[in-house]
């Protein structure tokens, strides 16, 4: 039996102009059918990266006793070679969440980068099913070594940076159950046999094929 998914009569409503682009993202919100319904977290995620990577430095910085602790951790110094790789990755990650956006907006139907009806198959999203998590979990990676020089690294920068690394690829996961089959149904099946879910090597390997 064939599993269409469940918006495929909005596409086709938006397509003969019964509902707007408005009206489908309060229909994908009343149905729980946003990332936001399946993943049921806020922007307090981030501070898991955020304190760890920087508490060190703002310790420093301030010279606050209460901080004392987390200002004397022993800091990872980086080869020159290492940082500017780091900045060079972090760089080349922008245009793939930027396009991952650009391409939600064009093509997804509800003309936003968080909601889409129309399963998306061009542009970055031929080459991995997540461009958007995977360039963010390039700058949570790159960025506190980026400024290493500066900001002091810490094995509580290591923390952070494989707490939002492994948050990233289990909301792609959850994403995937919760959200993505339910929309798309067996096109979607479809898709994650073509493209890989993170890996940009077998992505661009399997487009290099094509």
């Amino acid at each position: 039996m064939m599993d269409d998914g469940s918006v495929k009569e909005l596409v086709e409503k938006l397509e003969i102009g019964e509902i707007s682009p408005k009206d489908t993202v309060e229909i994908l919100k009343e149905r729980d059918l946003t990332e936001k319904a399946v993943l049921k977290v806020g922007a307090w995620v981030y501070l898991l990266w955020l304190i760890p990577c920087f508490l060190p430095g703002f310790a420093k910085l301030t010279s606050l006793e209460i901080l004392s602790i987390f200002a004397e951790l022993p800091r990872v110094h980086f080869p020159s070679t290492v940082i500017y790789l780091s900045i060079i990755l972090f760089i080349a990650a922008i245009p793939l969440t930027a396009s991952g956006m650009y391409f939600n907006v064009k093509k997804g139907g509800c003309r936003t980068e968080d909601h889409t009806v129309i399963l998306i198959k061009e542009g970055p999203y031929k080459i991995v099913r997540h461009p958007s998590n995977v360039a963010w979990s390039v700058f949570f990676v790159t960025l506190p070594i980026s400024l290493s020089q500066h900001v002091p690294f810490t094995v509580l920068s290591v923390f952070g940076i494989v707490a939002m690394v492994a948050f990233s690829y289990y909301a792609s996961l959850i994403e995937e159950r919760e959200l993505d089959l339910k929309k798309w149904g067996d096109e979607y099946r479809e898709y994650m046999e073509e493209v890989p879910r993170w890996n940009l090597f077998k992505g661009l390997w399997n487009l290099r094929k094509k």
